[in-house]
Formats: C-alpha cells, sequence, structure tokens
C-alpha cells in the first residue's frame, strides 16, 4: 500500500484547462485520406502539465516516499485565478471552466498514481489570486 496522503502546490503558472479543441486543418495520409487536425485550445496547457508534474515529483521526494497510490483516492484541490483589473465580482464566474481545469492538473498528476481512474472524490473549486496564481492539491486515500 503506498502512502495515506500528501499535498503539493504550483504557484507562478497560471492553470490551464484541458479539453476544449480546436481544429486547425487537415493532413493527408499516406493512402490520400483527408484527416482533421485537432488540438487542444489552451497554448498553456503543456506547460501547466509539466509544472505540475514536476511539483508531484518534487513533493514526493520532499516526503521521502516515492511509491504511488494504488487504491482509491479524494483529490482537493482550490485554482487560484487571475483577477482582470476591471473585475469587482468575488467570484470567477467566468472560463476557464472548472472541470476543464481538474482535467489538466489530474493528468499532469501522473507520476502519483498508477491511473486517474483512482480518483473517487473531487473537491475542486476556483477563486482569485490575492497572490501568484496556480492551484494547491491535497491527495488522500478514500476511505
Amino acid at each position: 500500500m503506498a502512502r495515506s496522503n500528501f499535498s503539493f502546490t504550483v504557484f507562478g503558472t497560471d492553470p490551464a484547462p484541458q479539453g476544449s479543441k480546436k481544429y486547425v486543418g487537415t493532413r493527408r495520409t499516406e493512402a490520400g485520406n483527408n484527416i482533421p487536425l485537432i488540438v487542444e485550445s489552451s497554448p498553456k496547457l503543456p506547460a501547466w502539465r509539466k509544472a505540475v508534474s514536476e511539483a508531484v515529483v518534487q513533493a514526493m521526494r520532499d516526503s521521502g516516499d516515492l511509491n504511488q497510490f494504488d487504491q482509491a483516492v479524494k483529490v482537493e484541490a482550490i485554482f487560484y485565478l487571475s483577477r482582470p483589473r476591471t473585475v469587482k465580482r468575488d467570484y470567477p464566474i467566468t472560463p476557464p471552466d472548472l472541470d476543464k481545469l481538474a482535467r489538466g492538473l489530474l493528468d499532469g498528476m501522473k507520476p502519483c498514481w498508477k491511473d486517474d481512474s483512482l480518483v473517487v472524490r473531487l473537491e475542486i473549486s476556483k477563486k482569485y489570486a490575492v497572490g501568484q496564481t496556480g492551484v494547491a492539491v491535497t491527495v488522500t486515500h478514500y476511505p
């Protein structure tokens, strides 16, 4: 059995959503067929997932336990987003969507578990950052 829980943060990098796709054209296969080229809409996604993955690995090293989760887990995450200067409301009720932020986060967390299908409970929220943008995450074995 792996660790029972651990936490990590990623600050200084804007959280990026995953899931929205964008059509960018077609390419021709060797057989002569045209295949649509579809990419993630967020150009920030690769850097975000890399930052998350590196933070997970560092947190595992710092804890002295490099074992991956191998049973059901709960993930708690708070995303901190930048507030546009003209916005006065308390909560970020505009894109990026919370579910798409979670996708980018969970896929970036691959070093800490065998598969993100182990997540059976997900408690996520987004708020405006007072300081740097990023995310704070706690992963716990779920009873």
